[in-house]
């Protein structure tokens, strides 16, 4: 049995409103003075810091500028995503919900690892329906580089379940070549869905440990509870 890091956008939902560009341009202004936009690089499987910190060396900022106002961004965005909670829209996408319901009828707990500030995580999945299967979670807002969310994530296993882990014990869950990369650089096993913006073929040629068109297919939760 492996416990189960779920990436959230891409992997568990479809988010079709912008949320995610329309929180980082209100936080970059509001925080910084800087009219900024999420697509100025390619965001996908980068944590928010790591976004925050590329795109606004575009725009003239050092990573130390950046770092000194970090807790008061995150701060920002998790108010916006509570207080837009409503305008929020998003698409369970196929087979999470029996995956989900399945793992926790085997009694399997479940963590999210996600590039998204915690704030804005945790109102994602809670808009989803799906808050209640997550047990813990690693968030963009608690780390630069997405691997170092492994280490966190198995830390907050241990205090939310009160258990002692090994990193050995998880198995990412993603839909990027990113969080491909994170798995091989903390040593576990990763399963990819194509059901983000990375077509099958292009993932293909990374070479996930699994890889699978959605969750739907039962060699995913095989995987997990083997």
């Amino acid at each position: 049995m492996k416990i189960p890091l779920f990436d959230i956008d891409g992997t568990l939902v479809k988010t079709d409103s912008p949320i995610n560009n329309d929180v980082f341009t209100y936080a970059a202004k509001k925080v910084y003075g800087i009219d900024a936009k999420h697509t100025e690089i390619n965001p996908e499987g980068m944590t928010d810091n790591q976004i925050l910190t590329e795109i606004l060396k575009l725009h003239g900022l050092i990573a130390e500028e950046v770092k000194q106002k970090i807790t008061e961004e995150i701060q920002v965005v998790t108010d916006y995503a509570r207080e837009h909670k409503n305008e929020i829209k998003l698409e369970i996408l196929p087979g999470v919900k029996e995956l989900l319901i399945n793992l926790k009828n085997r009694k399997i707990p479940m963590g999210v690892l996600t590039g998204n500030v915690e704030g804005l995580a945790w109102t994602k999945l809670e808009k989803a329906g799906i808050k209640d299967f997550i047990d813990f979670g690693a968030f963009g807002s608690q780390a630069y580089k997405r691997v170092e969310l492994v280490e966190i994530a198995r830390k907050n296993a241990e205090n939310v379940l009160r258990k002692t882990f090994q990193t050995q014990d998880f198995i990412i869950v993603g839909d990027t070549p990113r969080d491909i990369q994170c798995a091989r650089d903390a040593g576990i096993k990763v399963i990819i869905t194509a059901t983000g913006i990375f077509p099958f073929e292009e993932l293909a040629k990374e070479k996930p440990d699994l890889l699978v068109h959605t969750l739907e297919n039962q060699r995913v939760f095989d995987w997990i509870t083997s």
